[in-house]
């Protein structure tokens, strides 16, 4: 089975090293591809599935931002499962502080090299406390591309949804800051998880994706 993962704003594969997916799955990465701002995000998405074998089953398996890609993925294509990591699958999961954000347009008032730059706040709000997973992000962050960033924040702010993909399952840590766990999420829980928990608590995810994958 092929496991399709999709990484977060600007972020690459280096978030999922830590994972252990054993056969049978076979782990492919997506790539990021060069944006217009003007392009829709499914007009976006639709340009990914080239990398997407589609002649045999998939899994996608979306990360933050790379979840919500994943779910307008699933409207186009036909994955056996859609796994969403420290992500939505609607607006309406987002809680109180991204809408305080959404309104004030955040993404347009701040420059977006303020986002990019490592510091102890961001450090805190991803929920990187060691200096591996400190010089991880910083490496993140440093390779991250200004206008894939900016793009994907808009897209992100003003995403739709109220569709649910087939077999969906998410795993939200209890403890994130940048998309804080609440009770409109059906979620699996993992106890003091945050943002980052796909690297640092590794093990965690990988026991669940292996529990979880083709159970539904």
């Amino acid at each position: 089975m092929n496991l399709y993962f999709i990484s977060g704003l600007g972020a690459d594969k280096r978030v999922f090293q830590k994972l252990q997916v054993p056969e049978p799955f076979i782990i492919h990465h997506l790539e990021w591809m060069p944006v217009n701002q003007e392009d829709e995000l499914s007009q976006y998405c639709s340009g990914l599935i080239d990398q997407i074998n589609l002649n045999e089953p998939f899994i996608l398996i979306g990360l933050s931002f790379g979840g919500i890609v994943a779910m307008e993925l699933s409207r186009q294509i036909k994955p056996v499962q859609t796994v969403l990591i420290s992500s939505i699958s609607r607006p309406e999961e987002v809680g109180k502080i991204f809408m305080i954000l959404k309104k004030l347009k955040v993404q347009k008032i701040i420059p977006v090299q303020l986002f990019l730059k490592p510091s102890r706040i961001l450090f805190r709000l991803f929920g990187a406390h060691t200096n591996e997973e400190k010089e991880l992000l910083k490496n993140i962050l440093r390779d991250t591309d200004p206008l894939f960033f900016k793009w994907a924040m808009n897209r992100m702010f003003s995403w739709k949804n109220e569709w649910t993909a087939p077999g969906l399952i998410h795993i939200h840590g209890t403890n994130d800051k940048i998309l804080p766990y609440n009770k409109n999420m059906q979620a699996i829980k993992v106890e003091g998880g945050e943002h980052l928990m796909v690297y640092s608590k590794a093990k965690e995810i990988s026991r669940l994706l292996l529990k979880y994958l083709l159970k539904k």
